[in-house]
C-alpha cells in the first residue's frame, strides 16, 4: 500500500479512514467479483484482491491504469460512465472510493453501477460532507474557498450533505443498509498525535464525535447500498 509523494490522491492507512473503513466492510472476498470504480494506481484495488476478491478497475487516467495493471490488478480504461454502459459482467460488490464527487454526472454513473450488481450485490461508497463543521464556519463568514485536498479539494464538481447522499441513493434504486463516518483527519495536520500514546485519545475522542454527530462533524460519509 505504498506510495510516492507525488501521488494527488494516495491511499489512506489510518484505521478510522474511509479506505480502512472500506476493506473491513468487503472483508474476504472468497474469489468473489469486485468492481473498482476510479482505481487510481490501485492501492486499494491490490489490498482486495489480497483479502480474495477478482478485482477489475476502471480508470480513466491510462498512466495511472498501467501502474495498477503492473501490480496485477485487471484494468479497464476509459470513463466510468462509457465502461460501466458497455460492460455485461455482473459483479459482487461495486466500491466507489472517494470518486462519485469527481464526476460530472455522478447520479447517471451510480445507476448504471447498478445494473452490474450480481443478485444481492452492494455498492459501497465513500464521499465527502459538505455539511462538515470546517466548511459550516467558513461559509458563514462569506467563505467558500476550494483547496488541493479535502472536502473542498478544487476537482470536485459535486457536494453532499448526508440527506442529498441519501437521495442519490434512492434515485438509483438503492437502499442504505449501513452508514458510517469518518473524522476529520487531525493527524494530517497534527502529526504528533500519532507519535505521542496520550495525545492519540484525542484521535479516539475525534473518531466517535464524528460516529454521533454525523451531520456536523463526519468528514466522510461511508454508505452500503443493496437493490431495493
Amino acid at each position: 500500500m505504498s506510495t510516492d509523494a507525488a501521488e494527488r490522491y494516495p491511499v489512506k492507512t489510518d484505521r478510522h479512514s474511509s479506505h480502512s473503513q472500506i476493506l473491513s466492510l468487503c472483508g474476504a472476498g472468497n474469489s468473489k467479483r469486485l468492481l473498482d470504480v476510479g482505481c487510481a494506481r490501485g492501492h486499494l484495488s491490490s489490498v482486495l484482491q489480497d483479502q480474495g476478491w477478482q478485482v477489475t478497475g476502471i480508470e480513466f487516467d491510462s498512466d495511472d491504469a498501467e501502474i495498477a495493471r503492473a501490480s496485477g490488478i485487471k484494468v479497464v480504461v476509459g470513463s466510468a460512465d462509457t465502461v460501466l454502459e458497455d460492460m455485461t459482467e455482473m459483479f459482487d460488490v461495486i466500491v466507489f472510493a472517494d470518486v462519485l464527487e469527481h464526476f460530472v454526472d455522478p447520479d447517471s454513473v451510480l445507476e448504471l453501477a447498478t445494473r452490474r450488481l450480481a443478485p444481492g450485490g452492494q455498492i459501497l461508497i465513500s464521499i465527502p460532507n459538505v455539511a462538515h463543521l470546517t466548511v459550516r464556519i467558513p461559509l458563514l463568514l462569506g467563505s467558500f474557498t476550494y483547496a488541493d485536498r479535502g472536502i473542498m479539494d478544487r476537482t470536485h464538481l459535486h457536494f453532499y450533505t448526508k440527506k442529498t447522499l441519501r437521495h442519490m441513493i434512492t434515485q438509483a434504486g438503492l437502499k442504505v443498509v449501513h452508514l458510517s463516518a469518518t473524522p476529520a483527519p487531525l493527524e494530517e495536520v497534527l502529526p504528533v498525535l500519532r507519535r505521542v500514546k496520550i495525545l492519540r485519545l484525542l484521535l479516539e475522542i475525534n473518531a466517535l464525535s464524528a460516529k454521533f454527530w454525523k451531520s456536523l462533524l463526519a468528514y466522510q460519509y461511508i454508505v452500503v447500498t443493496q437493490k431495493n
